[in-house]
């Protein structure tokens, strides 16, 4: 078994921040990324970050790389590919392929996933219809007519991006209160190839092979309508990766991990930091600042001993 001062579930910018500033605590640290890749959510974020100080106007993967570059410069662990078989929190230990590792403490930096309709075909379609990424996928939609839902920066994003190769999109919100940017949603508004329905809902997707309509539900009326489409691009916002925590530390109702104001969980010694415990902001400022106030708690825990 091999031993740490912190285990850090998660290699997004809170996983890395949280791995830096073990470095610059003295602490030995050491980072788990489930995917091959990584960077976690800055990696779905192809709009230049304006917000970030230091390294302002990057994409997400522009900015990841950057992370990365620190990450190695000074030597740090980050495992990637790694999967986690077991993870017993109140132990601060976990087995990731194959290994079992020991910590005097734990940081969650799990992030969040994208957030599914849940409509019974939505699986169903998803590699012959459904997208949950317009930069990724939008060259296989040219010429077509196309939905996209949600109301936030990423749909109407995504939206802006079909309206180049597709002649008619549609953006799907199930209110007329959007929560994007002001001028993405100007944008939006005055492109003739959009058409904006708000107060709609999907209720279902239909098709043989691949999308032939969508199924909505008008929230005004109650009335029931169809919409021929040949794509859906579903931006609907995040959920937290959860995934075998829910008995272990304190979910809120929608499954984020419950913290106080130094990160910490229920347990004592778990942290969290990041998407998975519903900040204020959904930012990479913020991740790298729940990181930071972790690592930080547990430096001072630990010393103190």
């Amino acid at each position: 078994m091999t031993e740490y001062d912190v285990l850090i579930v998660g290699g997004g910018p809170a996983g890395m921040s949280a791995l830096i500033w073990c470095y610059s605590l003295g602490l030995r640290g050491i980072a788990f990324e489930r995917a091959v890749e990584p960077g976690g959510q800055m990696l779905s974020m192809y709009h230049q970050i304006p917000d970030y100080p230091g390294i302002p106007l990057l994409t997400g993967r522009e900015m990841r790389d950057h992370f990365i570059d620190h990450v190695n410069t000074l030597g740090l662990e980050l495992r990637t590919g790694c999967r986690i078989e077991e993870i017993r929190l109140a132990e601060k230990r976990l087995i990731c392929n194959g290994e079992w590792f020991q910590g005097n403490a734990v940081i969650l930096a799990t992030g969040a996933c994208k957030r599914e309709l849940d409509l019974p075909d939505e699986a169903r379609f998803a590699n012959s219809g459904v997208s949950y990424s317009a930069t990724r996928d939008h060259s296989l939609f040219a010429g077509k007519t196309v939905a996209v839902v949600g109301g936030g920066d990423s749909a109407v994003e995504n939206a802006l991006i079909l309206a180049r190769v597709c002649p008619k999109v549609f953006l799907i919100h199930r209110s007329d209160r959007f929560r994007a940017r002001e001028e993405w949603l100007r944008q939006a508004t005055e492109n003739p190839a959009i058409t904006i329905l708000p107060f709609h809902q999907i209720t279902g997707i239909e098709g043989s092979k691949s999308i032939e309509r969508l199924l909505l539900n008008d929230m005004r009326s109650n009335e029931e309508k169809t919409l021929d489409v040949e794509g859906l691009f579903i931006k609907i916002g995040i959920a937290p990766c959860t995934e075998g925590l829910r008995d272990q530390v304190e979910l809120d109702d929608e499954g984020y991990v419950m913290v106080d104001a130094a990160q910490r969980t229920s347990l004592d010694m778990v942290y969290a930091a990041g998407d998975v415990c519903r900040p204020v902001c959904l930012s990479v400022a913020t991740a790298v600042g729940h990181g930071a106030v972790a690592v930080k708690d547990i430096s001072e825990k630990l010393k103190g001993k």
